[in-house]
């Protein structure tokens, strides 16, 4: 500290005065012990005393990756293969998702030139970490380093139906490329920039099409960019305004200053205020002049719809577009060019709900909104409604549930809620769908019409009784409106033979189920339904300790006496009761033990060693909680020891691990749990007769 300040006074204090300051004080390092081993067996005797090291070193902390990779590399040093390889895969058993032990391990091999072992070993990584792009390239690198063209094109095809990053890509196109395989370059980009769909991974096609195609592939590729990009919603209008730049730049350098035009001209129909799509038109515009009137070239545009559409009536995208012309240049004309196409355009398939159809209602959808919104023609929007869903919609065979939602609603901004429900009505009679149902349900839900709800969610079911939400939401709707028992009922019923929901909508039932028994305080029912939940679950292990913290979670009978009793004169006070709170009794205690403790005898006799553990890990959470010193200690010796075995396999011998159970004596709960899984059997079979 002297010298610091001594230092500072001769002159400010710096990085270099202080970094020196430090080395002068560090203290000299301790070489390591120089072993001079004279003979083959000193250096045995040498290897096996390191091993040793290692192998204590891993008992302490088996966790340390960077011990079992300086284990492996010391195995490695001394040429023994065999040796390094077992710690390279006890390693893997230890952190399989370690990359430098991966990488480690196939060097390794390559080093030995084991080549078809590092093969298997990036087979191995890549299956495991199919995330980890360094084991992709390092498997590429080595394959397209002995020549192996078609297995690297079978990675990298693997590899990119990941859907990785843009990186994968590029490496997959420079690979293309340097076999000189182009058609397979156009493959690999039309799937990228399906995966990728921003604008420079279709700027980056057209640069290849540039040098290695021709006009036609560059202006495919263009327009195919721009209907991908304009198509997705979320695409920034800067890229689009980016790719529409580069695409009418490229057709004024091919000469085609019409086509360059008419890019810019239709971009800023569909987006007016672009200021940067309007400076362009303007550099366009100075760069090479103007070529006629604006309106010849729209009337022009026009007459070229309407001789398409006559010669089609069933091209929708031309309608479409056809009356987005007329809506901004021709606002005359555009109710008489919707009804004609409605008239015109009726898909003639009536069997089948296809793509035509959908697109057909679209339009209608743009002419009601269109009707009542713009016209303001609300007699005429109504006549529409029925004329779609009485005579043009086949309700027998398909409906849109969406233009029945539409019409209710339309009717309900009338202030005609009559009509409304008769169209829903309606609706549900000729061609029931869930979502036309769910929407007259919440409609009814919100106007307090519980009796209304009632026979919805009956007709529902009826309809579609395998939809275990509705039998969950009609249960919860009683709930809340305060009739346990019918909600009781609807939870019974949904779990009945004659319902016959799937065994996994049975289970979420029943979870339900207890959670609404144990909030309408009726633990007994909640016990029965766990004793059901169980077998049907075929003894779970989770729903086993599921119930034994359940016991510790409610108040006993004599809790329950208590509370009653102090609250029996407050039935005139606010609904907004003070929250039951209870301490854990030792009956709770004694109730949770129990059932664990059946549990543990149930997987015992089915020498199920894991689930054992398993239960005795719960219990011995619950008891370092709410137990004892003793109940610890007594739980931690059950625990079941990690015993290591010989075993012989392909006529090799093998250690492996295996879980041993302790010999407990039996006692009266393991007589008592017995005669409870007998009682649960017969209960099983009864049911099932």
């Amino acid at each position: 500290m002297s010298e610091m300040d001594s230092g500072g006074a001769d002159g400010p204090i710096t990085a270099d005065s202080i970094l020196k300051s430090a080395y002068e004080r560090k203290k000299p390092q301790q070489q390591a012990t120089k072993v001079d081993i004279l003979d083959l067996e000193e250096l045995k005797d040498w290897q096996r005393r390191k091993r040793t090291e290692f192998e204590t070193v891993l008992k302490r902390n088996r966790l340390d990756i960077r011990q079992w990779m300086r284990y492996a590399r010391f195995e490695a040093d001394h040429n023994d293969i065999r040796r390094a390889r077992s710690v390279y895969e006890r390693a893997l058993l230890v952190d399989h998702g370690f990359i430098p032990l991966w990488i480690q391990y196939i060097d390794s091999e390559l080093k030995w030139k084991n080549v078809n072992h590092a093969r298997n070993l990036l087979d191995r990584a890549t299956n495991l970490l199919p995330r980890v792009d360094k084991l992709w390239y390092k498997y590429v690198f080595l394959e397209e380093a002995l020549g192996n063209v078609g297995i690297v094109r079978g990675i990298f095809t693997r590899w990119c139906s990941l859907e990785p990053g843009p990186n994968a890509w590029d490496s997959f196109v420079e690979f293309e490329l340097r076999q000189s395989d182009f058609e397979n370059v156009r493959n690999v980009y039309s799937k990228y920039v399906l995966v990728h769909p921003q604008v420079s991974t279709w700027l980056q096609w057209v640069r290849f099409e540039h040098m290695h195609g021709d006009a036609s592939s560059v202006r495919t590729v263009y327009s195919m960019g721009l209907d991908t990009l304009t198509a997705h919603s979320g695409t920034p209008l800067e890229d689009i305004e980016q790719l529409i730049e580069s695409f009418a730049s490229w057709e004024a350098e091919q000469d085609e200053i019409e086509r360059a035009r008419s890019l810019y001209r239709i971009a800023l129909e569909r987006w007016p205020d672009s200021h940067a799509l309007k400076e362009q038109q303007v550099k366009l515009e100075k760069k090479f002049g103007s070529s006629g009137v604006e309106d010849a070239v729209i009337e022009k545009r026009k007459a070229a719809y309407e001789e398409e559409l006559e010669s089609n009536h069933y091209d929708y995208s031309t309608w479409w577009v056809y009356l987005d012309l007329l809506e901004s240049k021709y606002p005359r004309e555009v109710r008489q060019a919707f009804d004609r196409f409605v008239d015109m355009a009726q898909p003639t398939n009536s069997k089948i709900k296809d793509m035509s159809w959908k697109r057909y209602v679209k339009l209608c959808i743009r002419y009601l909104v269109y009707l009542e919104l713009t016209v303001d023609d609300l007699a005429a929007t109504r006549q529409l409604f029925q004329r779609l869903l009485d005579k043009i919609i086949p309700n027998k065979r398909f409906t849109f549930g969406k233009l029945w939602i539409m019409y209710a609603e339309f009717e309900i901004r009338q202030n005609d809620l009559t009509r409304a429900r008769k169209i829903l009505g309606m609706s549900l009679g000729k061609c029931p769908k869930p979502k036309t149902f769910k929407y007259y349900i919440n409609m009814e839900m919100k106007l307090k019409e519980f009796d209304r709800v009632r026979r919805l969610y009956e007709k529902y079911l009826d309809f579609n009784p395998e939809n275990v939400q509705a039998w969950l939401d009609y249960a919860e709707l009683e709930e809340n409106l305060g009739d346990e028992d019918r909600s009781r009922a609807i939870y019974k019923l949904s779990l009945s033979n004659s319902v016959g929901l799937p065994l996994n909508d049975q289970l979420a039932i029943f979870q339900r189920f207890i959670a609404f028994e144990t909030d309408a305080s009726e633990y007994d029912n909640a016990r029965a339904l766990y004793n059901e939940y169980l077998i049907l679950s075929e003894y779970d292990v989770n729903v086993w300790i599921n119930w034994a913290l359940f016991e510790s979670t409610i108040p006993s009978q004599e809790q329950l006496i208590a509370y009653q009793e102090a609250h029996e004169g407050d039935e005139d006070e606010d609904e907004e009761e003070e929250e039951f709170t209870f301490d854990i009794t030792d009956e709770n205690k004694k109730q949770t033990r129990d059932i664990f403790e059946k549990a543990i005898a149930y997987f015992k006799e089915r020498q199920d060693a894991g689930k054992v553990k398993q239960l005795l890990e719960s219990l011995l959470e619950y008891e370092m909680v709410h137990g004892t010193e003793e109940t610890v200690s007594k739980t931690k010796q059950r625990m079941p020891k990690t015993v290591k075995r010989k075993t012989i396999v392909d006529g090799i011998e093998q250690e492996v691990f295996v879980l041993e159970l302790p010999e407990e004596p039996a006692d009266e709960i393991n007589k008592v749990s017995k005669n409870l899984l007998e009682r649960a059997r017969q209960w099983q079979q009864e049911n099932s007769k």
